[in-house]
C-alpha cells in the first residue's frame, strides 16, 4: 500500500494534540464547573453506571474520526503490477522418461522420478518469460501440456505425473524426440530447445533418435540430453524368498551414453550425466544458464484508491457519536 498524497500525514499528530487540546481544556474551561440541582438525593438514585463507562469510551472515540479523515486525506492506494515483454523468450519441451527403470533406488531417499519431477519443477520456476511444454514418455510418448506461460499449471502436471502413464513399457527416445518436435516446428521463438530426460536405452517406438535428431536439426531446434543414473543399469529393491528384501542392478536398463551424445551433437546442444540428485540438479541449473535470452520487459502497476473505506466509517462513526451525546447520553456542561 502506498499514499499518494502523504503531506497530509505530516498534520497527523499535531491535529490531534490541538483536538485534545480543545476538547479536554479550551472547551472544558468555557462552561461553568457548577450547576443548580434542587435534590441531590436524585442524583444518587439515578442508574448512570453503564452510561459512564461508554461516555469515558467516547472521549477516546471522538478522535478516531479524525483519525480516519486525516488518512483518508492521504490517499492510501494498493496496486497491482503487471509485467509485459517485448519480446519472446524461449520455447522450450521438456521430454521426461516415465518407464519403470525410472523407479530405480539410486537416488537415495528418492527414487529417479521423484527426483526428476521435483528437479523440473524447480527448472520450470527459474523460467519466468519463456513458454515451456511436457513431453512423457516410456513405451508410447505423448504431450502431457503444450507450451505454456502459466508455469503454475505445468507444475502441476509434473507434480501429477506417475511410472506407467502411457500404458506401454519401454524406451522410446525416438519418439519423444518427434513428439517434443511437433510442438516446436512452427514457434516462431528466438530460440527452441528440447531437454530429454532419460534413463535407458531406446527400445520402442517407430523412429530411430539419431534420424529424429536430424528432422530437429533442420526446425534450428536444439536437444540437451540429461542421462539419468548409472551407464551400469538401474537398482531396485526384490523380495527374495531366502535372503528377504535386497537391492539388484539390472543391467539391461543401462543409459546408451553414446547416443544421447549423438543427438546433442547433431543439434548442437550438450549431453550431461546426472549420477544423483545433486548433480542431476546441478546439470538443470547449467541448462538454465546455457539458454538465456535477453528481453526487455516493461512493468507497469495499476492502483486502487482505498480513501473511501477510511472516509465512510469516519462519517458513520462521527454520526453516532453525536447521537449518543446529545439523545442517550444528554448531559450538561
Amino acid at each position: 500500500m502506498r499514499f499518494a498524497s502523504p503531506i497530509y500525514l505530516l498534520i497527523f499528530f499535531p491535529t490531534l494534540v490541538f483536538a485534545y487540546v480543545y476538547i479536554n481544556i479550551t472547551k472544558k474551561n468555557s462552561f461553568n464547573s457548577h450547576i443548580s440541582f434542587p435534590r441531590v438525593s436524585l442524583l444518587k438514585n439515578g442508574d448512570t453506571g453503564f452510561k459512564i463507562v461508554l461516555l469515558n469510551i467516547l472521549k477516546i472515540l471522538r478522535y478516531v474520526p479524525l483519525i480516519l479523515i486525516i488518512v483518508a486525506l492521504a490517499r492510501p492506494q494498493v496496486g497491482k503490477t503487471f509485467e509485459q515483454s517485448s519480446d519472446q523468450g524461449i520455447d522450450i519441451m521438456i521430454a521426461l522418461d516415465t518407464s519403470t527403470s525410472m523407479c530405480s533406488l539410486d537416488f537415495r531417499p528418492l527414487n529417479r522420478m521423484e527426483v526428476a519431477k521435483k528437479v523440473t519443477q524447480d527448472f520450470v520456476k527459474e523460467r519466468k518469460y519463456d513458454r515451456i511444454g511436457l513431453v512423457i514418455f516410456s513405451g508410447l510418448a505423448f504431450t502431457q501440456c503444450p507450451l505454456t506461460t502459466d508455469k503454475g499449471s505445468l507444475a502441476e502436471f509434473i507434480k501429477n505425473i506417475n511410472i506407467g502413464d502411457t500404458g506401454l513399457d519401454g524406451t522410446a527416445i525416438g519418439s519423444a524426440i518427434m513428439t517434443s518436435v511437433n510442438r516446436l516446428k512452427d514457434s516462431q521463438a528466438k530460440s527452441k530447445i528440447i531437454i530429454l530426460v532419460t534413463d535407458g536405452n531406446n527400445n520402442a517406438g517407430e523412429i530411430d533418435p539419431v534420424t529424429a535428431s536430424g528432422i530437429a536439426q533442420s526446425y534450428d531446434i536444439k536437444i540437451y540430453a540429461v542421462g539419468v543414473g548409472s551407464p551400469e543399469g538401474a537398482i531396485y529393491e526384490i523380495d527374495d524368498p531366502f535372503f528377504g528384501k535386497r537391492k539388484v542392478r539390472y543391467t539391461q536398463d543401462a543409459i546408451n551414453e553414446n547416443v544421447l551424445k549423438e543427438i546433442t551433437r547433431n543439434t548442437g546442444g550438450e549431453y550431461f550425466m546426472a549420477r544423483d540428485a545433486k548433480s542431476f540438479e546441478n546439470t538443470m541449473k547449467q541448462i538454465d544458464k546455457l539458454e538465456k535470452y535477453e528481453i526487455e520487459v516493461v512493468q507497469f502497476t495499476n492502483y486502487s484508491e482505498l480513501y473511501k473505506y477510511f472516509l465512510i466509517p469516519a462519517f458513520i462513526l462521527l454520526l453516532l457519536i453525536i447521537i449518543l451525546e446529545n439523545a442517550y447520553l444528554r448531559k450538561l456542561p
